[in-house]
């Protein structure tokens, strides 16, 4: 009598698992893939001085590419549109030997989420910001 009431205790506790499981694991993906496609406007921007190489993120929803800029012509700007509550916009910079000073800048939807500074020969920078897609703002 005692294993019968195991195996009627198991199996119903299995069921119960398995029906709360499958109800509740649809709701968080349904939820989490309306977060996913959230869009979002980042601006990258570097200003300064002696800037040899900026590298940034560009994409979403697991489908990021890495971009990089030779010698580029600062003040430097790019707008893109990301999408993704994994997707972490950033932006990084090298100075060349002879050094100087720059700053790298990312904006998400108007504000300010990230600045860095870098200084001297082969001086570096990165900022990497959070994507805003999993908020409510």
């Amino acid at each position: 009598m005692r294993r019968a009431t195991k195996i009627v205790s198991i199996t119903a506790a299995a069921g119960l698992a398995a029906t709360w499981l499958t109800g509740c694991a649809g709701d968080v993906k349904s939820e989490f893939d309306k977060l996913d496609a959230k869009e979002f406007e980042v601006v990258y921007e570097v200003t300064g001085s002696g800037v040899q190489t900026i590298t940034y993120e560009e994409g979403g929803k697991g489908e990021l590419s890495s971009k990089s800029v030779d010698d580029p012509k600062v003040p430097w700007k790019k707008e893109i549109t990301m999408t993704g509550v994994a997707t972490s916009p950033n932006v990084s910079l090298i100075l060349g030997e002879k050094g100087g000073q720059a700053d790298c800048v990312i904006t998400i939807n108007g504000k300010e989420a990230k600045r860095a500074t870098a200084k001297g020969g082969f001086g570096t920078a990165s900022c990497v910001a959070a994507s805003p897609a999993g908020t409510s703002s």
